[in-house]
């Protein structure tokens, strides 16, 4: 029996559109072929998709030697006579993806697979719509799938995850009541913050004394502040908690639970808030090697990724799009959906501007209790669009 063959086309700014058609016909095909667009950046989205495929059917046949061709996808000849060169000796050409190549290219293959293979179903992937679209007469789009996880989306994109953050199960719910009494809570936490030096981290443990007047002076109530506190102290984010004399007193044991009043909080809000979404994958402080820097959040559903920017406190720079541009540049380029969430109610009309610009949607504190709503939105149909 003749091998069941795959013919992927590989070109333009991403490898995101040929995983995903190959994901999805990955229990029906015996063999895969690439054609490639002739360039060291194209080859390493071949060997980059090779590996997270040979991850989910290690027995897939592609010979290096025989199944990869690259070609100048401006010479209609030349393409014409590589795709004729693959598929010598092939009975049974299953599928074809002809997506993200210039046209030159798409059209020679096309044409030489209409000539020779009557069968094979020729198609398209439109990311936008986590769609296969087959490039025949009456032949509906069809929906993905195939789940891939953060960590081999990130294989595809020529990395390896070496770290990721624990998912802080036991802080879900006071993460959560965080943010449905934020205006409180930011000034609470900001005092907090504001006591232990304005650091990120601290040594741990520490204990803390505080006036209860630097909480009332922002405007919080005396009962407000104690039920706050307590339920710091029931969720074990605090110990020791004491409150006499106008005094706050109070221990944090590890350095973890700091990082969590200090930020961390609305990373977790958000990661939970995308599982509750169901997507494919969702992770949470995602380091990848050979770059500075975390995603606070990562999303993945049909093979499209969505990366979350998480900013609790300070002033917004342009340098935090920057820094969220650079790091979807290398997974996936625009194919890769960038948020910054933010804990500010009010978000400057400048910094609004630049995001627009960097294709980036800005989600403020009177818009996270509506984050699960938000995510969904932005995976199934971006504001800026998958190209």
């Amino acid at each position: 029996m003749s091998d069941r063959v795959m013919l992927v086309l590989i070109g333009g700014r991403s490898a995101v559109p040929a995983i995903a058609g190959v994901l999805h016909f990955l229990d029906e095909i015996d063999r895969i072929k690439f054609l490639l667009c002739r360039g060291d950046q194209y080859l390493q989205f071949q060997k980059n998709i090779e590996r997270v495929i040979k991850n989910e059917r290690k027995n897939l046949l592609c010979d290096n030697e025989t199944d990869v061709k690259s070609v100048d996808p401006s010479k209609f000849d030349e393409v014409y006579s590589s795709v004729k060169k693959l598929c010598e000796g092939v009975e049974n050409l299953k599928y074809v993806n002809l997506t993200t190549v210039p046209q030159t290219m798409a059209i020679s293959v096309y044409s030489y697979v209409q000539e020779n293979y009557k069968d094979t179903l020729v198609f398209s992937v439109n990311t936008d719509q986590s769609q296969i679209i087959p490039l025949a007469f009456k032949k509906e789009a069809v929906s993905f799938k195939k789940q891939i996880t953060v960590e081999n989306y990130v294989a595809m994109c020529g990395f390896n995850i070496f770290r990721n953050k624990l998912t802080y199960e036991s802080k879900i719910e006071i993460a959560k009541y965080i943010v449905e009494h934020l205006e409180i809570s930011k000034k609470i936490l900001s005092v907090i913050r504001s006591s232990a030096g304005n650091g990120d981290s601290i040594k741990a443990p520490r204990g803390f004394r505080i006036n209860e007047k630097d909480f009332t002076d922002l405007g919080i109530l005396a009962s407000e502040l104690e039920v706050f506190l307590n339920k710091l102290e029931s969720y074990a984010i605090i110990h020791q908690l004491e409150i006499s004399n106008q005094r706050i007193s109070f221990k944090i044991e590890k350095k973890e639970d700091y990082a969590f009043l200090a930020g961390e909080w609305l990373e977790v809000f958000v990661y939970v808030s995308a599982k509750e979404c169901e997507f494919d994958s969702v992770e949470m402080g995602v380091e990848i090697d050979n770059y500075r820097g975390e995603i606070d959040v990562f999303c993945l559903k049909n093979a499209n990724a969505m990366i979350c920017e998480c900013k609790t406190g300070g002033k917004l720079s342009s340098d935090d799009l920057s820094v969220l541009g650079s790091k979807a540049e290398k997974l996936g380029g625009n194919y890769c959906v960038k948020l910054f969430i933010t804990s500010e109610f009010k978000v400057g009309e400048d910094f609004i501007n630049k995001a627009k610009n960097n294709r980036v949607v800005i989600v403020s504190g009177n818009e996270l209790i509506r984050i699960s709503e938000i995510l969904a939105k932005e995976m199934q149909s971006p504001t800026h669009s998958r190209r």
